[in-house]
């Protein structure tokens, strides 16, 4: 009887879960990406002895690229109150590259493939509170603060595991509230000192956004808090550019036994679209982050800035023509002393989507060639810029033409000073001085060869200028020509 039962269960089981899977619409959609071309004299990011790398030749550089990625996300679609996500990605895959074990991200690009290289991008599921208006996603998941320039938030704008909840009040007023662990490098780990007490590990972040739509304009404000554990590894991404788990690696950054640290931010965006085809949108954003310390000497580290960006565009039949830019403050040399770093700009977390004015120096590129040379977030610099977008005169053929001009607001005495702290906390490729600029020039293009295919053309120039007497070389000018393909399903 006992078995007749296991049997039958088991049985019960297996029906069930087919049952389960025919009840299941599973979609899948994604993205196949290549890119080859050159690029010459991309940022060599050293701070040393009131140096700046700059735009220099460097070995670590290969001239030609040739790369890959590819991207797809399934969906399994239980209802309209209820799916899962999953999305894969193989890459960036650099042909003719690998490593010595064939595994990991970026893997089996040499000589034979076979690269043990699929990682998860997100995985999480949207679901409807039952006889409610709520929806809930809880997973790893692409989140970002809001953006009205459509530039992408500078402060968060990444992938992280979070539970987000949202609710639509009515046409005009709805909330997002949500929670995110971006940092947890010491899960489960003790004192060193005690071997019994467990370590504060984990940087936890509470958010809410609250979108206000009225007919022809909008304002988003929005608001998040973090609380940074001892040796949570955000300082890993800070001054590593990396959220790296390895002990030994984080120990360099931040000991086990440093104070925790708290940080804050708000903002608001706002947009006009009333005067169509004019539209209007800007960014106003502030940031602080209290009493991150290092691991060598005790140096306690305290950031707090502004960030404004804003966008103006007319379209025409043609083209959309349209002028930005944005300001951030900077650092101050009379801050870098007795220790303590107070520096002038806004903290940031999260820097995948990044902020994206151009096409080269900053994260603004449509395939998978290079770009953010100069800055991921644009703290610590300012600029202005104008183009004309989408500009098409031949079917299925368009065109951006991009002129953009930026300085760093960094204190220039802190060259002369050695940089210190400075210039080490951010992930950004360059620190730029109010004694440095560059002019940028992007002209980028697009063919759209089949529905679901298209080439592109990207080519930038970038022509540095450091200041002179505090840098002992002066940088060379940045340039890439890459053609790009994309298969999206």
């Amino acid at each position: 009887m006992k078995r007749l039962s296991t049997l039958l269960l088991s049985a019960a089981m297996v029906f069930g879960a087919v049952s389960a899977a025919q009840a299941v619409d599973i979609k899948a959609k994604g993205q196949f990406e290549f890119a080859f071309g050159w690029a010459k004299n991309i940022a060599n990011r050293s701070y040393e002895n009131g140096t700046n790398g700059g735009f220099q030749s460097n070995r670590a550089h290969q001239d030609f690229i040739a790369r890959q990625r590819v991207r797809t996300q399934i969906n399994f679609i239980a209802s309209e109150a209820l799916q899962g996500v999953l999305m894969f990605e193989i890459g960036d895959t650099n042909w003719g590259r690998t490593n010595a074990n064939n595994t990991g991200g970026g893997s089996g690009g040499a000589l034979d493939a076979d690269g043990v290289n699929i990682e998860t991008k997100r995985a999480y599921i949207d679901w409807i509170v039952p006889n409610t208006d709520l929806s809930i996603r809880m997973g790893i998941q692409g989140l970002a603060l809001p953006s009205a320039t459509g530039f992408g938030n500078p402060m968060f704008d990444a992938d992280v595991a979070a539970i987000t909840a949202s609710y639509k009040f009515n046409d005009m007023f709805a909330l997002t509230g949500f929670w995110a662990r971006p940092f947890d490098a010491y899960a489960d780990r003790y004192s060193d000192n005690d071997g019994r007490r467990r370590l504060d590990d984990s940087m936890d972040m509470f958010g809410l956004v609250a979108p206000i739509t009225g007919e022809g304009w909008a304002v988003t404000p929005w608001t998040v808090m973090a609380n940074v554990g001892n040796s949570s590894g955000y300082a890993n991404y800070l001054f590593n550019g990396a959220n790296l788990n390895d002990a030994d690696v984080s120990r360099r950054y931040m000991t086990q036994e440093n104070d925790r640290a708290f940080a804050w931010w708000m903002g608001t965006g706002f947009e006009l679209t009333m005067f169509d085809p004019l539209t209007f949108g800007m960014d106003v954003m502030y940031g602080r982050m209290s009493d991150l310390e290092n691991a060598d000497g005790g140096d306690t580290i305290r950031a707090r800035g502004w960030f404004v960006d804003a966008r103006l565009d007319y379209k025409m039949d043609w083209a959309t023509a349209g002028l930005f830019g944005w300001w951030s403050t900077g650092d101050d040399a009379g801050d870098q002393r007795d220790g303590h770093a107070k520096l002038g700009r806004m903290p940031v977390v999260g820097t995948d989507g990044g902020f994206n004015p151009t096409s080269f120096g900053f994260g603004g590129s449509d395939i998978r060639g290079d770009n953010a040379v100069a800055s991921t977030t644009g703290m610590g610099t300012w600029g202005i810029g104008a183009q004309l977008a989408n500009m098409s005169f031949i079917e299925d053929l368009s065109h951006t033409l991009r002129v953009a001009y930026y300085k760093g607001t960094n204190d220039r005495d802190l060259a002369r000073n050695g940089f210190g702290w400075a210039a080490s906390y951010s992930p950004d490729q360059l620190y730029l001085t109010t004694g440095d600029a560059a002019w940028e020039v992007n002209f980028d293009h697009k063919y759209q060869i089949y529905e679901n295919l298209a080439a592109y053309l990207e080519m930038g120039y970038i022509n540095l200028d450091l200041i002179k007497n505090h840098f002992q070389s002066d940088s060379d000018d940045a340039w890439k020509a890459q053609v790009g393909f994309k298969y999206e399903f």
